[in-house]
């Protein structure tokens, strides 16, 4: 009697090619594909015979259409090696005029990697969503029955998802020599080709990933004993954490490094991730969107603009909208404020979390988000006191772990434990010359 593997053996033998490659573009993602493609001599076959259109139609079964641009430009700007900024010039002249090429014969490792970024975006799709919506944006009361996401919904926040992962593909740091992009350059070459509500909505991203990366970030970098010896600082004062150099170069890494980072489950897990891809970034999208906004500030209120106001200094969307949601949310907030706020202002922090430039006329109605102008809320008051001695804890922290490390000590520390710590061989202690200076 034939064992169960033989006889599958022979069953997809049997199977006519045509049969073969049914299945193969029924399969639910490319990274499914690669495996059953390697699974057996003749799913090899039949892919081999149509390996230009059965990556693309695999593509379409987890990818809507309307996307598929979005991934093939991402696609692409992740294969800008070596990195130099005239490449990043000409690509983004080329993609913002419209003469990228968007034709693309699909193989199956491009496939597969558009398939895993896709996963991710909808990972933290889902879960950005979960969160915005938990509570009205302006009165913070919870929200028990949230309207389920429309289809312009859903596609708004992966499009903005993908922007983020083209912008770390184009602005991170990959070498230190490299010659980057200052933040004012960027608001030439990438921020001033979308209206202020879209690099708004790209202003809620970041935040969203900023809190969930934050509380990984600032455990491992108040423990961690090599990171003590170079004075990561882990801040947790809300007021000027998101500028902190360390967390943005973390940021930079993209969608599918926070992804594991933040399910990490173990310090074990998070040093193999965090270890390796220690970079500070000053320049990455903090200060990007913040530089967004015009460079020249005036007093003049967004509600005063004439209309040949509006053509010159409010640049219309990238990307066409049939929705007027996030337009009117953002002429909503922003109607007493100069265009040195249009963009990422602090003041709005609170409605970014709540993503409210992502949301469709509708739900804005049933929030009766209109009714009254909105007024920028005072915010905590700073705590100056509460802040120092968090200060000088983190300094002493910084002390002590750098005494262990500088004896062979690495690992996991803290206060009044070092049960944790993993001691090497002991060397002659030689000052770093290279340790990093605070990034401020």
């Amino acid at each position: 009697m034939k064992q169960p593997i033989q006889r599958l053996n022979l069953l997809v033998k049997s199977f006519p090619i045509e049969l073969l490659q049914l299945i193969l573009c029924a399969l639910p993602d490319a990274v499914t594909l690669r495996a059953v493609v390697l699974s057996h001599p003749s799913f090899y076959r039949a892919f081999s015979a149509a390996k230009d259109l059965i990556p693309l139609q695999v593509l379409l079964n987890q990818i809507p259409l309307d996307l598929l641009p979005d991934a093939l430009v991402v696609l692409r700007s992740s294969q800008l090696k070596p990195w130099s900024r005239e490449r990043v010039q000409e690509f983004l002249a080329h993609y913002y005029e419209g003469k990228l090429l968007l034709m693309h014969t699909w193989t199956i490792p491009d496939a597969v990697s558009a398939s895993v970024l896709y996963d991710d975006i909808a990972f933290f799709m889902a879960n950005f969503t979960a969160m915005a919506l938990a509570a009205h944006p302006v009165t913070g009361e919870p929200e028990e029955s949230p309207l389920a996401l429309t289809s312009h919904e859903r596609s708004r926040i992966v499009h903005t998802f993908y922007r983020f992962e083209l912008y770390c593909n184009l602005f991170r740091k990959y070498r230190l020599k490299d010659n980057r992009f200052s933040p004012e350059e960027q608001r030439s070459i990438f921020f001033g080709n979308y209206s202020p509500w879209e690099n708004e909505q790209l202003g809620c991203v970041h935040d969203y990933l900023y809190r969930r990366m934050v509380t990984v970030f600032n455990e491992f970098a108040a423990h961690d004993i090599e990171w003590g010896e170079e004075r990561v600082m882990y801040d947790t004062d809300d007021w000027y954490a998101p500028e902190n150099a360390w967390k943005q170069g973390t940021l930079s890494l993209g969608l599918n490094y926070l992804r594991r980072l933040i399910t990490a489950e173990t310090y074990e897990e998070r040093y193999q991730l965090l270890a390796p891809n220690h970079r500070s970034d000053q320049d990455f999208l903090h200060e990007g969107l913040i530089a967004s906004n015009h460079e020249y500030e005036d007093e003049v209120e967004l509600c005063e603009y004439s209309s040949d106001d509006e053509r010159r200094l409010i640049h219309p969307p990238f990307l066409e909208d049939p929705d007027p949601g996030p337009v009117r949310a953002w002429r909503w907030a922003h109607e007493h404020e100069a265009r040195d706020s249009f963009i990422f202002a602090n003041t709005h922090r609170q409605l970014r979390k709540r993503g409210y430039v992502m949301w469709d006329l509708e739900r804005l109605y049933k929030w009766d988000l209109f009714r009254t102008p909105w007024r920028c809320g005072e915010g905590t008051p700073f705590d100056q006191e509460q802040s120092d001695l968090e200060f000088n804890a983190m300094n002493k922290s910084f002390e002590e772990r750098s005494k262990i490390w500088q004896r062979g000590g690495t690992g996991w520390w803290s206060e009044g434990d070092e049960s944790k710590i993993v001691w090497k061989k002991q060397e002659p202690y030689r000052p770093r010359d290279d340790k990093p200076k605070w990034p401020y």
